[in-house]
């Protein structure tokens, strides 16, 4: 019998707080060695927005094997259509124990990984943020850095009025939290972390304001045309990442500066798991400036649906479905 979970059933299983803990658990495996991360897959034809994505990990030590499909292109999704799906496998044989609905999964584990960023590479007295875009992973963005901070102001900066209004109105709500709309991106610089969720192609954030002690997650640039923060962004800072060789492949904000020779890859530091295990140093100073520059890796996928299975077949949640 093979379990089936919908969107609902993730959203009452898990919350941000034990998806922290679930994405340190596996940057930890990932660090001392113990997975199997394949390249993700994609197909797409020229100038078609049908896009196919195909993540899939191993992490044998939680019993978790999988991969997720990630459908479609950002901003340009139908409402009430699905384009995130996770298959769980038993890594007994290999036979299917569960199907996910996994856009909620997937905001969850993005933000998670923004979180565990934020709690390694922020400075410890970070109590503001900035959100870059207002969308379904800028909200994960918040309520990640609120799960591991005490937020005292947060900030929104999105040129859709209408969406930036929904989050306000979203994190009012589900995290008990005030968040002000402003209407400049200079007005960001100013806060501890800083959030960029968008599908801009063009630099939304540049070096040159930034203040001295900032932490940011870029999150939003995960194929090579998009640019969200300009290279002086990353001269700028010191630079880590969740997958190097994938986020050197994928994310036009490393690619794109690269290719102008405006940036090398050997000055990015390290992946973020080599910092959760103290191989490497993370932040080392207040004054440093850290940036997490993200593209969405399957272990956190695969980690994080073995935990939402494991905790439905304990609660008795799901819909069993016979092929």
């Amino acid at each position: 019998m093979v379990l089936l979970l919908k969107e609902s059933d993730v959203e009452t299983l898990v919350d941000m707080k034990s998806t922290v803990t679930c994405m340190e658990a596996a940057f930890r495996e990932q660090s001392e060695g113990r997975t199997l991360l394949p390249d993700r897959q994609v197909i797409q034809e020229a100038g078609s927005d049908a896009v196919v994505r195909i993540m899939a990990a191993s992490v044998p030590t939680l019993q978790a094997l999988g991969l997720k499909t990630l459908l479609g292109v950002p901003a340009k999704r139908k409402k009430n259509s699905t384009y995130f799906l996770m298959l769980l496998f038993d890594p007994r044989d290999a036979s299917l124990s569960a199907v996910i609905s996994a856009g909620r999964l997937t905001q969850l584990r993005t933000g998670g990984a923004s979180a565990v960023a934020t709690k390694y590479l922020a400075r410890k007295s970070s109590a503001t943020i900035g959100l870059v875009g207002a969308g379904v992973q800028g909200y994960g963005q918040l309520e990640g850095v609120a799960s591991v901070t005490s937020l005292v102001d947060s900030l929104i900066f999105d040129i859709d009025e209408a969406k930036a209004n929904a989050l306000i109105e979203k994190a009012k709500s589900k995290l008990n939290l005030k968040v002000r709309r402003v209407s400049r991106l200079e007005d960001l610089y100013g806060v501890d972390v800083l959030c960029t969720a968008t599908t801009s192609v063009k630099p939304v954030i540049y070096g040159d304001m930034l203040r001295s002690g900032t932490h940011i997650n870029a999150v939003g640039s995960n194929v090579p045309s998009r640019q969200e923060i300009h290279e002086s962004v990353l001269l700028k800072s010191r630079v880590f990442v969740d997958r190097k060789k994938q986020a050197l492949n994928e994310s036009g904000d490393f690619l794109l500066p690269i290719q102008r020779g405006e940036y090398s890859p050997e000055d990015i530091r390290g992946e973020l798991c080599d910092v959760v295990t103290g191989k490497i140093d993370g932040r080392t100073s207040d004054m440093e400036i850290t940036l997490f520059k993200s593209v969405g890796i399957a272990l956190e996928d695969v980690a994080l649906a073995k935990m939402v299975y494991d905790i439905a077949v304990g609660k008795g949640l799901g819909q069993g479905i016979s092929f």
